[in-house]
């Protein structure tokens, strides 16, 4: 009994201890998104198995990796409508698209951060 009961404890901390690792590895790309006048966005993502940031223009914004719906907006209206161009995102569908593409490198990396330290 008491043998068994071990072995349960011990699977439970492996099991647990597999997903939290403390040097979770850490994913980067920019995904090369560029403003309606083709300006570039310098903008990088970077996962670790936790949570997610996005960097441009020396700050970093934080998010979860699922919902970076808010920070993305930040990051695509600083770059694409400052106030020292003359750009305008042309309508809704400007957006979506940059946004879409900026989500879809957030999650990639995300699932890459899990999938290495085992936490799918």
């Amino acid at each position: 009994m008491k043998t068994k009961l071990f072995a349960i404890a011990l699977f439970g901390t492996l099991a647990f201890t597999a997903c939290s690792t403390s040097d979770s590895n850490e994913y980067c790309s920019n995904p090369g998104a560029t403003c309606p006048d083709d300006t570039a966005i310098d903008a990088t993502a970077c996962c670790t198995d936790q949570s997610c940031y996005w960097t441009y223009d020396n700050s970093k914004y934080q998010c979860n990796g699922t919902d970076c719906g808010d920070v993305l907006d930040q990051i695509i209206t600083s770059a694409c409508v400052s106030s020292t161009k003359s750009v305008n995102i042309q309508n809704d569908a400007d957006l979506a698209k940059l946004k879409a593409q900026l989500t879809a490198v957030t999650e990639k990396l995300l699932v890459e951060a899990r999938g290495a330290s085992g936490c799918d």
